[in-house]
């Protein structure tokens, strides 16, 4: 669907293929940060010479194959999903997997700091610690730092020379400045999509939702096509990252330290200001952090008068109350709708 930016996100994402390159095959996993990250590390290895092979798009086989290395039940269905990536990746006969440990984002100015959440962020250890596959296959998981170039530079050419013998400044400089400028040309697309179906969905004269997640809410499996069930009802659906750069900055009654937390606050802030424009927060079961986002995205958008929904999401596919909460969203706007224009009239 053209109205759709979950599905646009999913085709850019499936465009990196792997370049084959002189240094040999590096193994990404399409879980978690890299659902977002993929092009920046995708440009980094590339440029460098290797072949970069993500895992195959996640599905229900993929994550039972994986199941059994999950150590505990507690953690979100997302973050279990990665056993299943990391399985694949093992079967792929590449000569190293990457997933690094990523304390910090990118940078984006939204909020007091730019974490990643425990889970995101130091998720490769788990799998380290407890996928028996990975003994013979080379994994490397280093804590990198991204939000500040310069040390990252530091910090790679140290790692890729511990598992790949030196490799001249030069192509490591280069490859760093590929991999930020292909993050920041993939984020400009992704907004710049969003402000066009934006502007389709308003000629149209339909509704738009901000389907507000995280990166990995792109996920088919994880989202279990929620995003294509709202276009069935006929009105268009974007992603927080694509407004969240539009909220003029305003003070959270909480500390705002996630990166993916700040976007949800901001684009939540923004579509306070849109008549035409909804905000369905997906929360995933098991998801510690969100305890905190859902009341703040709740607090901001009920103070300007907006409905607050929210939908949990696990491994069970069943939608028919997804459904049900997504009709009658649209149902009591349209009815607050005619009630202002009764109003107006009056």
């Amino acid at each position: 669907n053209s109205l759709n930016l979950y599905a646009y996100k999913q085709q850019l994402l499936a465009g990196y293929k792997p370049v084959p390159g002189k240094r040999g095959s590096i193994g990404i996993p399409l879980c978690l940060n890299m659902y977002e990250l993929l092009p920046f590390w995708h440009a980094f290895w590339t440029k460098l010479g290797f072949a970069v092979h993500t895992s195959p798009v996640s599905s229900r086989g993929l994550y039972l194959a994986g199941q059994a290395t999950i150590p505990s039940d507690t953690a979100c269905f997302p973050a279990k999903l990665s056993h299943g990536h990391i399985k694949a990746l093992t079967q792929m006969h590449l000569d190293a997997i990457f997933y690094p440990c990523l304390t910090y984002n990118i940078d984006e100015g939204l909020g007091d700091n730019h974490y990643n959440c425990p889970v995101v962020a130091y998720y490769p250890e788990v799998l380290a610690g407890n996928c028996d596959c990975l003994k013979n296959t080379k994994f490397i998981y280093d804590y990198v730092g991204i939000h500040r170039p310069h040390d990252f530079t530091k910090k790679m050419t140290a790692v890729m020379e511990r598992e790949f013998g030196p490799i001249p400044h030069g192509e490591i400089k280069a490859a760093v400045e590929a991999a930020y400028g292909e993050y920041e040309r993939h984020m400009k697309q992704i907004r710049e999509k969003g402000a066009e179906i934006m502007a389709a969905a308003r000629k149209e004269g339909r509704r738009i939702i901000v389907l507000a997640g995280r990166p990995y809410h792109v996920d088919p499996e994880v989202n279990h096509g929620i995003d294509t069930l709202i276009t069935q009802f006929g009105a268009a659906v974007i992603t927080e990252d694509s407004v969240s750069q539009l909220a003029d900055p305003f003070k959270t009654t909480v500390l705002n330290q996630w990166t993916y937390h700040a976007r949800l606050y901001a684009a939540a802030k923004y579509c306070c200001s849109q008549p035409d424009m909804d905000l369905v927060q997906l929360v995933s079961f098991g998801c510690g952090v969100d305890a905190i986002t859902t009341d703040e995205v709740r607090k901001i958008l009920e103070g300007a008068g907006r409905i607050y929904t929210q939908i949990k999401i696990d491994e069970i596919t069943n939608l028919g109350a997804v459904k049900i909460r997504i009709r009658s969203l649209i149902g009591a706007v349209k009815e607050r709708d005619a009630q202002k224009e009764t109003e107006k009239r009056a």
